[in-house]
């Protein structure tokens, strides 16, 4: 025998008998609270709350159909096509300066190497991910120049505490975090070297027992002491990745039942609050049982001959300024249905992620929906001001590569005195250039 009433999960039933399917408590976008922070005498400054920042953004990453392939193409983007040296040389008759193409085998090397390119690859998504990176640079055998970088995964790393001069000494890396502590035979301690200090590069050189060290690379975001923290992650932290995960879920459900449902009621979450005091101080367990008695009721209003044609009451509700709050909404299945926008429009909640992450529409597209992005036109315009706007971030990436420049001897008045780093990019031309769609610049 068919169920009168199926609850299909906490917020969500089905009157069979009348084909209504009752959203109890309508998607709302509200901020977590953060936990307070721990205090104790470890030497290992925590990476949030329960020190485990990096692992909830790949865990938050892995659930969402949008989030890595979002950071994935700003990656590729960021990386560009390749990353060569110049010289500036000022020109008497321009008044400016002009920049030149170094032909020195030593830097050309360092630059084409493998472990370089692998630098640059890695560093460009975990700043994109967690906005810090910790290169690794090492020594040859003599300890006279910086033979290779390298690059330590973020989600591995924690700083140690700062010393008595505000600077960190040690970071500690492992890939136990948060169960990991400072003293576990695993966690390995690297060497931190204190890019504001202005004897750095002579310090590191004279100090010969120092094979490997790290320095700390990250784009400054305000109040943090420690770790950087990505200006997309308010997305993170406002409820629209929950509501984004809660659609295709609730999809799933009631997409079974919408053969025999022909409408859909929608309660607000304010309702409840509303009509039942003290709501927010309700056990979850008391606020199922309302929620259901409150199904019930509505199913025996309508339920038997007797009733046939009966009207639902309503009341609207008006805050001081006249401004309605949101009211139970009666939709008929086959409008949503023609509409696309059954249950929450999943198109909302993607292009909140999209503009946290700062990415033109017309370069990765709209999100799910109706809307498929610009034409060639837009794109173009759009990426060249995408890339225009990446030479800060590049900048920041770039800087462990000044350092070797001066601890190897390439930037200096004898070698070359206005030695610059530059990406090599491909700028897209429109299609009326004959044969020629792109070329390559630098910027």
């Amino acid at each position: 025998m068919k169920k009168e009433i199926e609850f299909i999960d906490e917020q969500t039933a089905m009157m069979h008998e009348h084909g209504i399917i009752v959203m109890m408590e309508t998607p709302s976008v509200a901020p977590t609270s953060p936990k307070p922070k721990e205090s104790g005498s470890s030497p290992i400054s925590p990476w949030g709350a329960d020190n485990d920042f990096p692992q909830k953004i790949i865990e938050l990453a892995s659930k969402s159909t949008e989030l890595a392939s979002l950071l994935d193409w700003k990656d590729r983007a960021l990386q560009g096509r390749e990353v060569i040296a110049v010289n500036q040389v000022w020109n008497p008759k321009s008044s400016q300066y002009e920049e030149s193409a170094i032909d020195d085998e030593e830097i050309n090397e360092f630059l084409s190497s493998r472990m370089f390119k692998r630098y640059w690859r890695e560093a460009s998504t975990d700043f994109n991910w967690f906005w810090n990176i910790f290169p690794e640079l090492i020594k040859n055998v003599k300890g006279d120049k910086i033979a290779s970088i390298g690059i330590i995964d973020a989600s591995y790393c924690r700083w140690g505490k700062m010393n008595d001069r505000g600077t960190i000494e040690t970071c500690y890396v492992s890939a136990d975090w948060p169960a990991a502590k400072a003293d576990d035979q695993n966690t390995l301690k690297i060497k931190v070297v204190d890019p504001y200090s202005p004897t750095v590069v002579d310090d590191i050189n004279k100090a010969k027992n120092i094979k490997s060290f790290v320095y700390p690379v990250s784009y400054p975001s305000p109040g943090k002491a420690y770790y950087q923290l990505a200006p997309w992650d308010g997305w993170r932290v406002s409820g629209w990745p929950e509501l984004a995960q809660m659609i295709p879920r609730s999809k799933v459900k009631l997409m079974t039942h919408l053969m025999s449902a022909k409408f859909i009621l929608e309660i607000p979450s304010t309702f409840w609050a509303h009509e039942y005091p003290n709501w927010d101080q309700k056990s979850f367990e008391e606020k199922q049982e309302i929620k259901k008695a409150k199904v019930k009721d509505m199913n025996d209003i309508l339920t038997g001959v007797e009733n046939t044609g009966k009207t639902i009451l309503f009341d609207a509700i008006s805050d001081i300024h006249g401004n309605p709050h949101p009211s139970w909404k009666v939709i008929p299945i086959e409008d949503k249905l023609r509409d696309g926008n059954f249950l929450e429009d999943s198109r909302e909640a993607s292009q909140h992620l999209r503009s946290a992450l700062n990415l033109d529409s017309a370069l990765t597209g709209d999100g799910p929906g109706k809307s498929l992005g610009g034409g060639g036109g837009d794109k173009r315009i759009a990426l060249n001001i995408f890339v225009a706007l990446l030479q800060p971030y590049r900048e920041v990436l770039l800087e462990p590569i000044y350092f070797i420049a001066e601890y190897n001897g390439w930037l200096n008045k004898e070698r070359y005195p206005r030695l610059k780093f530059k990406t090599v990019e491909i700028q897209l031309e429109t299609l009326d250039v004959a044969h020629q769609t792109s070329k390559i610049v630098a910027n």
